[in-house]
């Protein structure tokens, strides 16, 4: 899918929060982006950007594992046939990898709006979902507000400011940590 760069930023420019809000409902990372970038020339706060972001992605996801989990999918492939191929998908990608596929949903394009309703549906244990969740949502706003914000700093003064710098280092290192234990976790449990 090709994206309108200038649609997009003068969306973002004139409905500033609320274009973060309506991008976190759904695939929204390009909004997330260009947001972010707004806030590293002044135009917007990218501490309220990432509070949106966080609250809105975890809030609409953990609704729609709801959803699933009290009427299931058939509903939803009934009306529309095609998604079919995604709960397949989904389904194929939750039993290989339970945990890690609740944490990396949110990442994966295509599937992401589907996903907490499979997740929901194939009936995972609702506070194993909420934590996982919290935290993945947490990772993709933080991803995606640090690499707008630093992005679009370095190209308006040639350079990185230190404490986004160390702040996102810091970030990156831990959710790298965070992904290599839980695969060790899913090794192990197959084992």
């Amino acid at each position: 899918m090709m994206f309108d760069a200038a649609l997009i930023s003068g969306f973002v420019k004139e409905w500033g929060y609320l274009a973060v809000f309506l991008g976190s409902i759904f695939e929204g990372e390009v909004i997330l982006l260009t947001a972010s970038a707004f806030a590293a020339g002044g135009y917007l706060s990218i501490y309220k950007i990432f509070i949106i972001a966080f609250t809105t992605t975890v809030l609409v996801d953990q609704g729609l594992f709801f959803l699933g989990y009290k009427a299931g999918i058939n509903w939803l492939i009934l009306r529309f046939p095609k998604l079919q191929v995604a709960r397949d998908k989904v389904f194929s990608l939750l039993n290989k990898m339970d945990i890690f596929f609740i944490f990396a949903f949110r990442f994966i394009y295509g599937i992401r709006t589907i996903s907490p309703i499979i997740i929901g549906a194939a009936k995972i244990y609702p506070p194993r979902f909420i934590g996982y969740n919290i935290l993945s949502g947490f990772c993709w706003a933080f991803i995606g507000c640090f690499i707008g914000y630093v992005v679009a700093d370095f190209f308006t003064d040639g350079k990185f400011d230190t404490m986004p710098a160390v702040l996102a280092i810091s970030g990156i290192i831990a959710l790298m940590g965070f992904v290599c234990f839980m695969i060790k976790h899913i090794k192990t449990n197959r084992e």
